[in-house]
C-alpha cells in the first residue's frame, strides 16, 4: 500500500543566504543614527530596521559601511522606489562625517535649532553652553538679545549660514549639496565676500 501523502519537496538554500547581523555591528549602527531613522525628515525614534545599502543579494556585507538605520516607513519607502540609493548614500555620509565631529546631543541640538519658528532660541548664560560645539564649528551663533540692570543676561542663539547650508544638503539627500556644504567655506563679513583660493 502506497502512502497519499505528497513527498515534501527540499528546502533548496537561495544563493545568497542572510547572516544575522553580529551585535556589535547593530549597536554601532543605531549609536551612529542616535536611535533614530537616518532620513533626516523623519528621524523617528527607536522602532528601526537596519538596511543594507548594497543588497544581501548584490553581495552586500553585514558591516558598518553597508548599513544604515531606518525607520519601517521609510525602508519601505526605499523598497518601492520613493527614496533613492543616492539618498540614502547621501545621509549615511553625513551621518557619519556629524558623528565624527559632534556627539548625539548635539546632532540633536543642531536639528532643534532648524526647526525653530522664529529662526532662534532664547536662552540664558548657561543655555548657550549647551550649543558650544556648534558655535565652536561655526554651524550656530549667538548674540547677547537683553540685559535686565546685570541681573539676567539673554542670549540669542540661531543656525549660522553654514549650518542651514549643512541641514538644507542634509534634507536633500544630494551627495553634492552635502560636499559642498562640508567643504565650503562661508565668507565672513570682512572678507569683502570672497571665498578663499580653491574654494567654490
Amino acid at each position: 500500500m502506497t502512502s497519499a501523502l505528497p513527498k515534501r519537496a527540499k528546502k533548496r538554500a537561495s544563493p545568497v543566504e542572510r547572516k544575522r547581523i553580529p551585535i556589535n555591528i547593530k549597536t554601532q549602527i543605531l549609536t551612529e543614527a542616535g536611535y533614530r531613522c537616518a532620513v533626516p525628515t523623519c528621524r523617528e525614534l527607536l522602532l528601526l530596521d537596519l538596511h543594507h545599502i548594497y543588497q544581501v543579494s548584490e553581495n552586500g556585507k553585514d558591516e558598518l559601511a553597508n548599513l544604515v538605520a531606518l525607520c519601517p516607513t521609510c525602508h519601505a519607502y526605499y523598497h518601492r522606489g520613493h527614496i533613492s540609493r543616492e539618498s540614502i548614500f547621501a545621509y549615511k555620509s553625513i551621518l557619519v562625517a556629524i558623528n565624527r565631529a559632534f556627539d548625539l546631543e548635539s546632532i540633536d541640538r543642531l536639528m532643534f535649532l532648524e526647526s525653530l519658528a522664529k529662526d532662534f532660541l532664547i536662552v540664558s548664560g548657561d543655555g548657550v553652553l549647551h550649543f558650544d560645539r556648534l558655535i565652536a564649528a561655526g554651524l550656530a551663533s549667538f548674540a547677547p538679545k537683553s540685559n535686565n540692570r546685570g541681573l539676567l543676561v539673554t542670549y540669542s542663539v540661531n543656525l549660522s549660514p553654514k549650518g542651514k547650508m549643512l541641514i538644507q544638503a542634509w534634507k536633500s539627500g544630494d551627495h553634492l549639496k552635502i560636499k559642498h556644504a562640508v567643504t565650503r567655506t562661508v565668507p565672513r563679513p570682512n572678507s569683502g565676500g570672497k571665498s578663499p583660493r580653491g574654494r567654490h
